[in-house]
């Protein structure tokens, strides 16, 4: 596929880009009048009756097609009518197989490339807004008991609005249900983020599925709030440890730096990042205490489009997305960790 090709009526605009860890490329398209971001997995690959192989070979390939089709649909339809084209949450519009590929349509988003680092430069009422939303769009996914999966700062694009900033959450092809994980090496994502009950889980260190629940994705979201008020990761010992998670399940507890940070919102962040599930707070709680934190001429975040009230019981449990490995970090832990994905709705 490339630019002018159209593709189950989507017209391509450029020429598809690999990026990250090449798990899939992506581009945008247009349909309708409308922009849309469209994103191609180069695996799975539906084999055909002409494909190479046996076909004991190609019974597998497509049960394996079966699986993933049903995750990404079965989250399709759960998140659907969660947000509008426009809301705050990106969800798939479109999710089709042309051929032996499949892909995945979601809203254009015409974000502001920030970073953490830009978004840290902001000014403290901004910040806050940011959060705000940010904890919203979660909220809405944890009273489904949807755990995002792969939080991280390139999946929480930041658009600007006539009053600041806001933000719009993505990338939802690693989320599931709570305590109803994939399994262990099935699971993908970006290692930076993982809380110490995911880490576990993926090494097989004593973690059961059912431990892995919407308390995994707080964990992370403290991890992003450190950054977007400081510019960098809570403070660990990143020589021994690499990464936080690999910190605090060899014991080390994580604090945000406070200089510069109210007591109230430093203490809540604190409280994220520890290192038992139970004990963190719940997004909502999480929610309320930053719609309780007020600046002058602070405005509202944008409300999400859409509420979650009636669509419990609706899920299907998602199969096994694309899986990469590489060594791990740390020490007395077991070597089987996740490689890094990064190929993210972004103009």
């Amino acid at each position: 596929m490339k630019a002018g090709d159209v593709i189950n009526g989507y017209l391509i605009l450029e020429d598809f880009k690999v990026v990250g860890a090449g798990l899939s490329k992506w581009t945008f398209a247009e349909r309708a009048g409308r922009s849309y971001f469209i994103k191609e997995f180069l695996s799975p690959t539906y084999p055909d009756d002409a494909a190479p192989g046996s076909e004991k070979t190609k019974a597998k390939k497509r049960a394996r097609c079966a699986t993933f089709e049903a995750q990404h649909r079965g989250m399709q339809n759960a998140l659907a009518p969660l947000s509008a084209y426009g809301g705050n949450l990106i969800v798939t519009l479109d999710f089709f197989r042309a051929g032996a590929k499949y892909y995945k349509v979601t809203e254009k988003v015409d974000a502001e490339d920030l970073g953490p680092a830009g978004i840290s430069a902001l000014s403290f009422r901004q910040q806050l807004v940011l959060m705000k939303s940010v904890a919203h769009s979660l909220k809405i996914l944890h009273d489904l008991r949807i755990v995002h999966g792969d939080l991280k700062p390139s999946n929480i694009l930041v658009k600007r609005t006539e009053l600041g900033y806001t933000s719009k959450l993505i990338d939802f092809d690693s989320s599931y249900i709570a305590g109803r994980p994939p399994g262990p090496e099935e699971i993908v994502g970006t290692i930076n983020y993982y809380s110490p009950e995911l880490l576990g889980y993926i090494q097989e260190a004593g973690v059961a599925p059912t431990e892995l629940g919407v308390a995994s994705d707080v964990f992370a979201l403290g991890l992003i709030y450190t950054e977007f008020l400081t510019g960098s990761m809570p403070p660990f010992d990143a020589a021994t440890y690499h990464e936080p998670a690999v910190a605090v399940r060899s014991g080390e507890v994580l604090r945000i730096p406070r200089d510069g940070i109210l007591p109230e919102l430093a203490d809540l962040v604190d409280r994220m990042m520890l290192a038992v599930p139970a004990n963190r707070p719940s997004i909502a709680a999480v929610h309320q205490t930053l719609m309780g934190i007020r600046t002058a001429a602070e405005p509202e975040a944008a409300a999400p489009a859409a509420t979650s009230s009636n669509l419990r019981g609706r899920l299907l449990r998602p199969g096994a997305p694309e899986t990469r490995t590489s060594p791990a970090a740390g020490s007395g832990l077991r070597g089987k960790l996740v490689g890094r994905r990064t190929d993210k709705n972004k103009p």
